[in-house]
């Protein structure tokens, strides 16, 4: 019987492991850390048979589904890990930022793995594919389909002797450049496990939070003041340059520098047009149109140069790694930026709990920051404005009950989202499912299981004619089809549905 071990992600954002259970044979579902946390604490709960694992699939590269990757190969881990070309290209890139990262500001005890498991994982055991390029794997078939989410991102289907089993990965927004999800060949699987970062939770519509933050930008720079921007390389960076460029004419003419990271993942997107959006495409291939790049983009060539930025007073836009402000050049422009009244910080998007970005937010303005070049802990008063955009990669809670009901699941299993997020997109969808179910980690579920209810046996009798009636277990959700669409109804609410009772 295949059976689904929760080892991150149960009723929590981030960390998200699953593992799949089928004839003898064990997968997990991404293998992520918390971006909160450091050394141990980060890591999903992992059993002790991690040498016992045949594959790891990966839905995309960020690091809350894939930091924990090179730690199960110091650990033993020797299969096989299966994502499509573009998430292999930029988990080269995210886990080198990581382990500098974890080199820079975590102590020696707390690196979760070294440059050793890095590349063991990424040329030995990754096997890059791409969408709706069916493979096997002992008895079970795999197949990813598009998410939307960043680059490269997928949607899992498995097959299992004619049981099939869905894994959404982080389903995307409607975006500005990239493929939007489907759900066509989707439809009607045995199980669902779908993520609920957003559950409960609409936001404002991309036209509405670009013109924001532009205007926001705008009022920055009219007075002489410097824009922060702490950025997500992979994902967020190409969305906002693709805002910035499209509204560069709204805003004074001045120069933005991206940082870090974000440069080589931007030139990794340039690599893979072919997955953007249709319009993205046909302005490259036809018009040559980049439509990430334009002049008043640079990049800094020195340390020194970094310095003059900020001794002069010139009003400039930086976009800088990490997101969160973890670490990295966006924490080393804000120890230099937050001081003046005139400069703005920019927060894009989902902050997590024990981050900076969260704490700025939250109306936290005294912190103890780490500057990565002279390794001083420095104290630092924020006196700048703060600002809370939300730009956000992640399918929102109207776009997760849509996906939902389209792929209409006997069986709903909600991961990746706070336990009330969870709760909420669960209420919202119950009609187009059967048994919904809203995992802690360290659960197991068998997936093939009857759950039937505890105490004597109640039956609803549902008359079909005079000679003929259904007698169904109360409660029970029976799959149905009225006036032309497929849902899922208690068997009490049958007889409503039955035009003719006799």
């Amino acid at each position: 019987m295949p059976q689904l071990k929760v080892l991150g992600g149960g009723k929590e954002v981030g960390r998200i492991c699953l593992q799949l259970d089928i004839n003898q044979h064990h997968f997990l579902l991404d293998c992520g850390i918390s971006p909160a946390l450091k050394g141990k604490q980060a890591l999903p709960h992992f059993a002790n048979n991690i040498q016992h694992l045949n594959a790891v699939f990966v839905s995309h590269a960020h690091l809350d589904h894939t930091g924990a990757i090179p730690n199960l190969v110091r650990n033993g881990f020797r299969g096989k890990i299966f994502m499509t070309l573009p998430t292999l290209a930029l988990l080269n890139l995210l886990w080198q930022d990581e382990l500098s990262l974890m080199e820079r500001e975590w102590s020696p005890e707390e690196r979760l793995w070294s440059s050793k498991e890095m590349h063991t994982a990424l040329m030995k055991l990754a096997e890059p594919t791409t969408y709706h390029e069916v493979f096997r794997l002992n008895n079970l078939k795999v197949n990813f389909h598009n998410a939307g989410h960043i680059l490269g991102s997928t949607m899992t289907e498995f097959f299992y002797n004619g049981y099939r089993i869905v894994f959404s990965g982080d389903l995307g927004t409607s975006s500005n450049h990239l493929r939007y999800w489907r759900t066509d060949d989707l439809t009607y699987p045995d199980v669902l496990i779908c993520e609920g970062t957003y559950g409960g939770k609409n936001r404002k519509g991309r036209e509405e939070v670009a013109r924001e933050l532009i205007d926001t930008i705008r009022a920055t720079l009219e007075r002489g003041g410097k824009v922060l921007l702490p950025i997500f390389a992979v994902g967020k960076t190409q969305e906002v340059l693709k805002i910035l460029k499209d509204n560069w004419n709204k805003l004074p003419n001045v120069d933005i520098y991206l940082e870090g990271m974000s440069i080589e993942t931007l030139r990794v997107y340039e690599q893979f047009l072919i997955y953007m959006d249709d319009k993205v495409r046909r302005g490259y291939l036809f018009n040559e149109i980049n439509p990430f790049r334009w002049d008043a983009l640079k990049t800094f060539k020195s340390l020194s140069e970094r310095k003059r930025i900020h001794l002069r007073d010139t009003p400039c836009i930086i976009m800088a790694p990490s997101g969160m402000l973890r670490g990295g050049w966006s924490v080393w422009h804000m120890i230099r930026m937050a001081a003046s009244g005139k400069n703005l910080i920019g927060i894009l998007g989902h902050m997590e709990k024990g981050t900076v970005g969260y704490d700025l937010i939250n109306n936290v303005r005294e912190f103890r920051l780490l500057d990565m070049i002279n390794k001083n802990e420095v104290d630092v008063r924020v006196k700048c404005e703060v600002a809370a955009f939300e730009i956000s990669a992640h399918a929102m809670h109207t776009e997760l009950c849509n996906y939902i009901s389209r792929v209409k699941p006997e069986r709903l299993i909600l991961v990746h989202g706070e336990e009330t997020n969870l709760l909420s997109l669960a209420e919202s969808v119950k009609q187009h499912t059967g048994d919904i179910i809203i995992p802690s980690n360290g659960d197991k579920i068998d997936l093939q299981a009857k759950y039937t209810s505890i105490g004597t046996e109640k039956n609803v009798e549902i008359p079909i004619s005079e000679d003929l009636a259904i007698l169904l277990p109360a409660s029970t959700k029976v799959k149905v089809k009225y006036r032309g669409k497929i849902r899922y109804s208690k068997s009490e609410d049958l007889r409503s549905l039955v035009k003719n009772p006799s």
